[in-house]
């Protein structure tokens, strides 16, 4: 779910270093997300391989594109989240689609393949904290894709009630078996809000708890991402080349509207010449 490799021209965090700390406990939270798994492999499917996946973190999407049977490259900046998608691998099932794995960063990567669908799956754009490194990446794309290619991507969308109701209280989002098999991780989490710079800061505090449920050992984390509002993104698309041909509101495609707490955006470039980032 990683792909800004260095760091952000804000010089805020970037992506890799977010992740590279979580990248074993990934799987349980946030990597436990199921709920856009079967959009993406129906678009997929509809589509063909192969299937370009940006920020491919440790293959929660991609290795269920290949079990339907489609070639998957994922790349990824972070090391630690690959290496933590080769021990996935090896417990895989065989199965009739490949997935290969690429290191490199989402604003700047070459890869001899031009792809039917490029997928940027659960928020994996916002950790691209400004304007120009989005439209980087939007072009890097842009370039990898067929001429009737498809971008999808999707992330949250941010409500002004979200925004101004201020930081919100701790709460435990995920309890999962210790990676290391000491009991278990309970996992909470309080969001913060930064209108001036459009950031959106998790605070996650991982405890390892034993049999009693007393905390052995505490983790803390940090997660920034820059939220998009649904008006921004088609000029922004539009910027770099593409039309849009759908938006949804959801993973069971309703429309995106006032009420929607999803936004999933298809596009298709146009024939018009790409603008420099």
């Amino acid at each position: 779910m990683t792909c800004a490799s260095s760091a952000s021209s804000n010089g805020g965090p970037d992506a890799a270093s977010q992740y590279d700390a979580i990248a074993d406990l990934y799987d349980g939270y946030p990597g436990s997300y199921l709920e856009d798994i079967l959009f993406f492999v129906e678009e997929a499917k509809r589509s063909g391989s192969p299937v370009l996946e940006l920020g491919v973190g440790t293959g929660r999407l991609a290795f269920c594109l290949a079990a339907v049977g489609l070639d998957v490259v994922g790349i990824d900046s972070s090391q630690a989240m690959l290496r933590a998608l080769e021990r996935r691998r090896s417990q895989v099932r065989t199965v009739p689609g490949q997935v290969q794995v690429l290191a490199a960063d989402m604003r700047a990567f070459a890869v001899r393949k031009r792809f039917r669908t490029a997928i940027i799956a659960f928020r994996t754009f916002l950790y691209l904290l400004t304007p120009g490194d989005q439209r980087r990446a939007l072009l890097a794309v842009r370039r990898h894709l067929a001429s009737r290619g498809r971008l999808i991507m999707s992330f949250f969308v941010p409500s002004e009630k979200m925004i101004s109701r201020g930081p919100t209280q701790p709460r435990e989002v995920a309890r999962f078996p210790a990676p290391d098999g000491s009991g278990a991780v309970a996992v909470s989490d309080w969001t913060e809000f930064r209108p001036d710079t459009q950031h959106v800061v998790s605070h996650i505090t991982y405890e390892w708890r034993n049999g009693a449920d007393r905390v052995t050992r505490q983790q803390q984390h940090v997660l920034v991402a820059r939220y998009l509002f649904p008006n921004e993104v088609p000029p922004l698309l539009e910027s770099c080349g593409y039309r849009v041909v759908a938006a949804y509101g959801g993973f069971d495609r309703q429309p995106l509207d006032g009420d929607s707490r999803e936004q999933i955006w298809l596009a298709q470039p146009t024939c018009k010449r790409e603008k420099k980032a």
